[in-house]
């Protein structure tokens, strides 16, 4: 079978042109939000936040070598149905701290200190919800912590038989110096590979995702994350049966990682959560329907709530 060629990067050609937003979106980015960094460890894991502190918590955990501005088009609208939503950068991602060596717990316990630290855990335990490598931070925060948490949500993570792992660490992303933001721009890939119709969300995250340098601009996140990543293989029935807080899976309806094959293993494996799947949208599905995802959240957690 021939491998289809690769699609060209979204923002190509648009020669660093921003994008005109939706009015939904505009009015949201309006709303009061809060920045600041957690102490964890002798790093700085730095987050935003939206809604009152005081209320119940939520935090949203971004996937691999994003940000927590991912979550620009769903926290306010979160936090308006009454939660403290808290979004923070993972270890070696956006502006949180670069370190030697990472690892899920680790990551998943700097989204607890962000959590006390942005207001997530003043009326109890919060909620976290993750995205791709974001979700394999929460499954291993509620096999490993979970008795400090309400409940967790995984947004499109798939959760494979042994076998089919991955071994090793991802290719090497990052580190080059582009000499302008245009050209910059011009790069930014989604990973893995998909056309996203709301292109201007694309545009505003690729905008958050490049910080200046020597020279022009270059990403946010270490270059050498995923090499300083340990891999542990892990056993579904393992963590299903280790679970200490209720869980709940979310993916895209036409995500290329979470076709039948890998949905119904998930399935047989987590009987006692729920499924969720959200129509018209990929892998990004935070990216390619934010509204509908920022429902089924908000779904998830209402129930657990009046639980």
């Amino acid at each position: 079978m021939t491998k289809p060629a690769p699609l060209p990067p979204p923002l190509a050609g648009l020669n660093g042109e921003a994008l005109a937003a939706p009015s939904w979106f505009t009015a949201a980015q309006a709303d009061p939000v809060e920045t600041g960094a957690a102490a964890f460890e002798g790093d700085q894991t730095a987050w935003k936040a939206w809604g009152e502190r005081g209320r119940p918590g939520l935090v949203l955990i971004h996937g691999g070598t994003a940000h927590k501005g991912w979550w620009d088009a769903i926290g306010p609208f979160l936090a308006r149905e009454g939660w403290r939503v808290v979004a923070p950068d993972l270890p070696g991602m956006g502006e949180s701290s670069w370190r030697e060596e990472y690892t899920l717990e680790h990551h998943g316990r700097a989204m607890l200190a962000a959590a006390i630290d942005g207001g997530a855990c003043e009326a109890g335990r919060p909620v976290f919800a993750g995205h791709s490598f974001g979700g394999f931070v929460t499954l291993k925060s509620a096999t490993t912590f979970g008795d400090q948490l309400k409940a967790a949500i995984i947004l499109d993570s798939p959760i494979r038989k042994p076998e089919k792992q991955r071994e090793g660490a991802p290719p090497k992303r990052g580190g080059k110096i582009y000499p302008d933001l245009a050209t910059a721009l011009g790069r930014f890939r989604l990973l893995p590979e998909q056309d996203c119709d709301n292109l201007w969300l694309v545009d505003h995250i690729a905008r958050g995702s490049l910080k200046e340098a020597d020279g022009g601009y270059t990403w946010w996140f270490d270059p050498g994350i995923w090499a300083k990543l340990s891999y542990e293989r892990r056993d579904p029935d393992a963590a299903a049966a280790s679970l200490q807080c209720p869980l709940a899976f979310i993916r895209g309806a036409q995500s290329k990682l979470m076709q039948a094959e890998t949905w119904d293993y998930m399935r047989g494996v987590f009987t006692r959560s729920p499924f969720i799947t959200v129509p018209e949208a990929q892998h990004h599905l935070v990216l390619d329907q934010p509204l509908a995802t920022a429902a089924a959240i908000h779904a998830l957690i209402e129930g657990w709530t009046s639980a």
